[in-house]
């Protein structure tokens, strides 16, 4: 026997289950992802190993180049890259995860709880977010003795933090809605390779004026660059209102433009593994 009564349901030698609250339920899935991310090695070397040794190898080897060339010492523009470069292919690493959670049906017996399902897809985000925070922090510490320094003070620093996040944010939704409309994986491995398109036309790799001129308008405007900037100026100082505006847009347009999307696609993804 069973009775309802305001919400909460109680079923005979049952335990009694109550409705929890979208924040508490983003919260609590956010916290079990970057716990099982943090035992998954993969993870924890493209996290935070791999960063760190893309940055010493930009720095010795294009280091002086880029500082030559008139954009400021490369050590800023060169950590704000690898931190976006860092958010972009973690979230490809937790897409390929995501897939694999759908096809095991897990994502299915998530679906059954009696929590608010739009919570997945926001813990889902706020756990990327996390991760590209605490990712960007250990990529400064390692930028450090390669001459970063927060010269616009601490609270300019943690804004610096923030632009990766926030980035993270705008991508994953995205990578989100095509990894859970596509029937396998190599969809979206084959994102890689617009990723490294991104990766040498900002910047943050060389500056814009030292690409051909028909190329700078795509250097200048695609979403990295103006990311790298809001970096750059946050730390070493420059511009940053534009830069930071920018970014923002750019992440706001991506949730916009692709939210609907993922959202439907985690849908069917979970009850079309329930109804097999």
């Amino acid at each position: 026997m069973s009775s309802t009564n305001h919400g909460i349901e109680t079923v005979s030698n049952w335990p009694v289950r109550t409705c929890v609250g979208i924040v508490a339920q983003s919260v609590s899935h956010a916290g079990a992802l970057l716990r099982a991310w943090s035992r998954e090695p993969g993870i924890v070397v493209q996290a935070l190993i791999f960063p760190a040794f893309l940055l010493a190898m930009f720095q010795l080897v294009l280091g002086k180049t880029v500082t030559s060339m008139g954009g400021g010492d490369s050590i800023y523009g060169n950590a704000g890259l690898v931190a976006l470069v860092a958010a972009m292919y973690g979230t490809l690493s937790t897409a390929v995860r995501l897939i694999d959670e759908r096809d095991s049906g897990l994502l299915s017996r998530l679906w059954t709880l009696p929590v608010p399902r739009s919570g997945f897809i926001a813990g889902r985000l706020l756990a990327e977010v996390v991760r590209t925070g605490i990712s960007t922090i250990v990529l400064f510490a390692v930028a450090v003795p390669m001459g970063f320094r927060f010269d616009q003070g601490w609270a300019a620093g943690i804004g610096a933090i923030a632009v990766p996040m926030l980035f993270a944010a705008g991508l994953a939704v995205p990578i989100m809605a095509l990894a859970l409309v596509s029937t396998g994986q190599a969809a979206v491995q084959q994102l890689g390779g617009l990723f490294l398109f991104l990766l040498f036309f900002n910047t943050g790799f060389a500056p814009a004026t030292e690409y051909p001129g028909w190329l700078q308008p795509l250097v200048r405007y695609q979403p990295m660059s103006p990311a790298i900037d809001a970096i750059a100026g946050l730390t070493e100082g420059g511009a940053i209102a534009l830069p930071l505006l920018a970014t923002i847009a750019w992440a706001a347009g991506l949730i916009a433009v692709f939210g609907a999307t993922a959202v439907r696609g985690y849908r069917r993804a979970a009850e079309g593994n329930h109804h097999r």
